[in-house]
């Protein structure tokens, strides 16, 4: 037995539009809003309030100084490419002469450390592009190139090792450069220690002492577990002096010296630098919520590191019993 026909509204199966000689011939429009209420403003009112906050018609987002995009464009720079490359060779002559009298003279070594100055990221021996050419493998880690002034990163690592060569030999590298070589990795060196105190630093969070829950904005614990130095020298092979001053550091980096972290882990500061700016504020507390920054002086040349009951360690890395 079949199934009965859907019946629509009129009563059967055929199609309404179909039957209705108005439906059937109509033609769908396009969709068009419709305005519940007039606007606000008048096309002239917009106009005039756009030119005020536009400052007389200028487009609002141009800023002070920028050429206007309906005005001519600047005249190009006429300059000789061949004259360029010219001369910059001639300048990498000059000094390549004047390098190879000095080394006939036996003054190349004082003559450089008269000169040198701090490379890096915002340091004065970077701040500039010495003119000249630079057609070796290393040439971005001349003074003022883009590898001299990068912070210590692992990718800095990948294109210092391509800078040195298959053998380590740096072929065709400049004294400059490889200086900025050197420079690098030793930025790339306190990068890496600076992310080993941070996993130290992480933890001393998991490994608090008993009534010590972590605190402050860097949910660090003011005291870390006794065993957590002998857990140090187990895994890093370290004596037990150097794992209470790794635990130190880091702990100090996290809450006492958020900018100095900062400068380690960019290779601005060393782990020995960073080592001597914590014991100089050893005997300073941290940074309270509302104290601007202000830090009070224990005056008790301890610190924070870890202790029983009544012991304390001494900032210097020894420790004793108190009586």
């Amino acid at each position: 037995m079949a199934a009965p026909a859907a019946r629509g509204p009129t009563g059967g199966g055929e199609d309404p539009a179909a039957s209705s000689p108005e439906l059937a011939g109509h033609e769908p429009v396009a969709w068009e809003p419709v305005v519940t209420r007039p606007d606000p403003m008048t096309e002239e009112e917009q106009n005039a309030l756009l030119d005020v906050l536009t400052d007389q018609d200028a487009p609002w987002w141009l800023e002070e100084g920028d050429p206007d995009p309906e005005d001519d464009p600047p005249p190009e720079e006429e300059y000789n490419l061949e004259q360029v490359i010219a001369e910059c060779r001639q300048m990498a002559e000059d000094q390549a002469r004047a390098a190879a009298t000095a080394a006939r003279l036996g003054t190349t070594g004082a003559l450089a450390a008269i000169a040198a100055t701090r490379r890096g990221p915002g340091q004065p021996g970077s701040a500039e592009v010495f003119p000249g050419e630079y057609p070796g493998g290393a040439a971005q880690f001349a003074t003022g190139m883009l590898m001299d002034t990068m912070p210590g990163r692992p990718e800095l690592a990948g294109f210092a090792d391509e800078a040195a060569g298959a053998d380590d030999r740096f072929d065709g590298v400049s004294d400059d450069e490889v200086l900025g070589v050197l420079c690098a990795w030793d930025r790339v060196e306190a990068h890496a220690a600076a992310r080993k105190h941070a996993a130290v630093a992480e933890l001393i969070r998991r490994r608090p002492a008993p009534g010590y829950a972590p605190e402050g904005p860097a949910r660090m614990p003011a005291v870390w577990d006794e065993f957590t130095a002998s857990e140090l020298c187990t895994v890093l092979a370290q004596s037990r002096w150097a794992a209470d001053h790794m635990l130190g550091l880091a702990h100090d980096l996290e809450v006492k010296l958020p900018g100095t972290k900062a400068a380690f882990l960019d290779g601005i500061v060393d782990q020995e630098k960073a080592g001597i700016i914590a014991r100089a504020v050893a005997v300073l507390d941290p940074p309270r919520p509302g104290s601007g920054g202000r830090r009070r002086s224990r005056m008790r040349g301890w610190n924070s590191g870890w202790r029983s009951p009544g012991t304390r360690r001494w900032w210097g890395g020894s420790s004793r019993r108190l009586r």
